[in-house]
């Protein structure tokens, strides 16, 4: 009988270890589904900030004092371009007080005029 008994006690051991493993096992599952519930909700929480961000640019779009204002910065913008490249034209062409490249010893000759020189 001893032989019985301790196999009953063993297969009891077992069960208990099973029991406490599925326990600790149990509670480690239920708290990472908490923490994918809580990914979830952070999820959802994103994707209506995106949402709510397109649906303001598009409101912004559909405003006339937001076009007008978008229109005016556009021509500003034009404008300060066209002065900036015209006075840089304006100093490329001009003589000594512009930017002109000038070589040491050709003086702003082509190398094909210093060639013609020689």
């Amino acid at each position: 009988m001893s032989t019985k008994t301790d196999a009953t006690m063993s297969w009891e051991a077992v069960a208990d270890h099973v029991d406490a493993l599925g326990l600790k096992l149990k509670v480690h599952f239920e708290n990472a589904a908490g923490q994918l519930e809580e990914v979830n909700e952070a999820f959802e929480g994103l994707g209506s900030a995106v949402e709510a961000i397109f649906s303001a640019i598009g409101a912004a779009v559909r405003d006339p004092a937001v076009r007008e204002d978008a229109g005016n910065l556009a021509a500003s913008l034009v404008d300060a371009l066209a002065d900036t490249l015209s006075n840089a034209g304006r100093e490329l062409e001009g003589g000594d007080d512009g930017l002109r490249c000038h070589r040491a010893a050709g003086q702003g000759r082509s190398p094909k005029e210093l060639s013609e020189k020689n």
